[in-house]
């Protein structure tokens, strides 16, 4: 394909609770959830998928909640495998998340794409009582005035990014605008799939795990697992979590001395391993 694929983990969080990751399922234990974004490039293109944050704030109440943490800046992640941030023309966002969406600002120069949706939910939201806030707990507040610039398309569904990268929406699941990038045969979930047992069941049973953090519906989410699955032929290797430790496993991979990894997921003109 036209495109080499690359998922580069910026941060993790040691012992982050199962229960957070799969809908009513109390029980689970602990699960490495990795922080991560991908990266697109072509013989002329550099494109990332997310941007990651960066907020040492952040990464002290998150070792304060969960333990053990490790934190990069995604900008100090991307120059490990050459890429500067003046080298960056496209943002695709999976969704309006601090994790996702933090270092939109560390890329002046490159276009962001995002769904409508997301953005006019969020500022919707933010204009609700103060008892609201769950639906903008998670969120990027200044992602809006940064996208006011003339640097964002606001997509209203299905859009072609470049050729054979295309954004799919996945709307009232995670959060009310989330969408996936497939580029070729893979496809990036965004938050809409935390692990593969999302997708293979807990256990490998085969039943549809619905995430548990969602401003959506469970119905909605398994009516978008089920789209999502047919759209890879069931292949679950082919969509590429943000948070799943696995990826490691799956994909030939390189690990830092900090602890954190790059998964190279395929090479230009390379067909799905």
């Amino acid at each position: 394909m036209n495109w080499s694929v690359t998922v580069l983990e910026y941060g993790y969080v040691d012992r982050f609770p199962a229960s957070n990751l799969f809908a009513a399922q109390p029980n689970e234990g602990y699960r490495r959830m990795p922080y991560c974004f991908g990266l697109l490039r072509s013989a002329d293109r550099c494109i990332l998928v997310d941007t990651g944050f960066h907020d040492p704030a952040v990464h002290q109440r998150l070792t304060g909640k969960y333990g053990r943490t490790q934190w990069a800046r995604p900008v100090d992640v991307l120059a490990r495998v050459g890429v500067r941030p003046e080298q960056v023309d496209t943002i695709l966002l999976t969704h309006n998340h601090f994790d996702h969406a933090g270092c939109v600002g560390d890329f002046p120069g490159a276009h962001v794409w995002i769904q409508r949706r997301e953005i006019d939910s969020y500022v919707a939201a933010a204009a609700r009582p103060a008892r609201f806030e769950f639906l903008t707990r998670s969120c990027q507040a200044d992602l809006p005035a940064l996208l006011d610039a003339g640097r964002a398309t606001l997509v209203d569904g299905r859009a072609t990014v470049a050729p054979g990268v295309s954004l799919r929406p996945a709307h009232d699941t995670h959060t009310a605008g989330s969408q996936v990038v497939a580029v070729g045969p893979w496809v990036f979930a965004g938050d809409n799939v935390y692990s593969y047992e999302n997708l293979e069941g807990l256990h490998g049973d085969g039943i549809l795990a619905p995430i548990a953090m969602t401003t959506g519906s469970a119905s909605r989410w398994l009516d978008f697992a089920d789209e999502l699955l047919t759209s890879v032929d069931g292949d679950t290797s082919r969509v590429l979590p943000f948070h799943e430790a696995a990826l490691w496993d799956r994909f030939p991979t390189t690990v830092g001395p900090d602890g954190l990894h790059i998964a190279e997921i395929s090479t230009l003109d390379s067909s799905p391993r």
